[in-house]
């Protein structure tokens, strides 16, 4: 076996292995696409915009707390302009979701629910997101 074929089988057994968490992304994606949501392929993940700029957007979306979220292999950003700034970060998600498949949900799930129970923001004390912090820096 050459190689390039060591080289896609493991992108393929990544791709399989986080499959379940990527359809949870495909399905938000295919309600987005129906609200005109754009899609571009990049970098081994799906990347879905709803817009080009905060500027393009309506109050609502303005206003969301959350700018980006990772599902599988799917990156969902309000905006191209801010998947430019938060893409680093989102793809170190995107690697974590490699290493733990389906397991990130209830990796990452219990992670904050730890830092709730320490009355720590289960965000911002999230061992995924510090892990994102840092690397994407």
């Amino acid at each position: 076996m050459g190689h390039n074929t060591k080289m896609l089988d493991l992108k393929f057994a990544k791709l399989v292995w986080v499959l379940p968490c990527s359809a949870v992304g495909l399905v938000l994606t295919a309600v987005l696409l129906v609200a005109g949501a754009k899609v571009s392929w990049s970098s081994g993940a799906l990347e879905v915009t709803f817009r080009d700029s905060l500027a393009d957007c309506g109050r609502r979306a303005r206003d969301l707390s959350c700018r980006g979220i990772v599902f599988g292999h799917v990156i969902l950003a309000v905006t191209r302009e801010e998947l430019a700034i938060i893409g680093a970060h989102e793809r170190i998600h995107v690697q974590q979701y490699e290493r733990w498949g389906p397991l990130f949900f209830l990796a990452y799930g219990t992670s904050s629910l730890l830092q709730l129970i320490h009355r720590r923001s289960p965000y911002w004390h999230n061992h995924f997101e510090i892990q994102a912090r840092e690397r994407s820096k």
